[in-house]
């Protein structure tokens, strides 16, 4: 994929090239590369995950703005989807972890819990709700 915008609203000038490509065993390589003028925001990242039957596992690496590494950065994550189940944990380098329940109730409905936790900040949030597909 390949983005790209000039609105002043967004911050100016940015773009981003993304590709990924799935292998048959499984396995899912990924990569991308983001510009944007005038902020810190240009990161490059690689990444895989692994679908293992009901399981699949997920890492990325980030190379945050033009003077980091790659590592400097990363997200990990783990899901599970079976039957009328999912669940997911998800983590990166700053100790901020997502839980989500997700549990679906047949008719377009279903029923979540989620958690998102980011250490040493009030930017904690907890939600229990019902989502409705029509």
């Amino acid at each position: 994929t390949a983005t790209g915008t000039d609105a002043a609203s967004v911050g100016g000038s940015a773009s981003k090239i993304a590709a990924s490509y799935a292998m048959d065993n499984g396995l899912t390589l990924s990569a991308s590369v983001q510009d944007e003028d005038g902020t810190a925001e240009d990161d490059n990242t690689l990444g895989l995950s692994y679908a293992m039957g009901d399981i699949t596992v997920g890492y990325t690496t980030i190379r945050p703005g033009s003077a980091g590494s790659f590592g400097d950065e990363w997200d990990f994550s783990v899901a599970y989807a079976a039957g009328a189940v999912g669940a997911s944990f998800a983590t990166d380098e700053t100790d901020a972890t997502t839980f989500i329940f997700d549990y679906a109730l047949g008719g377009g409905a279903s029923a979540f819990a989620a958690m998102h936790d980011k250490a040493g900040t009030n930017d904690d949030l907890t939600a229990i709700g019902l989502n409705f597909a029509f």
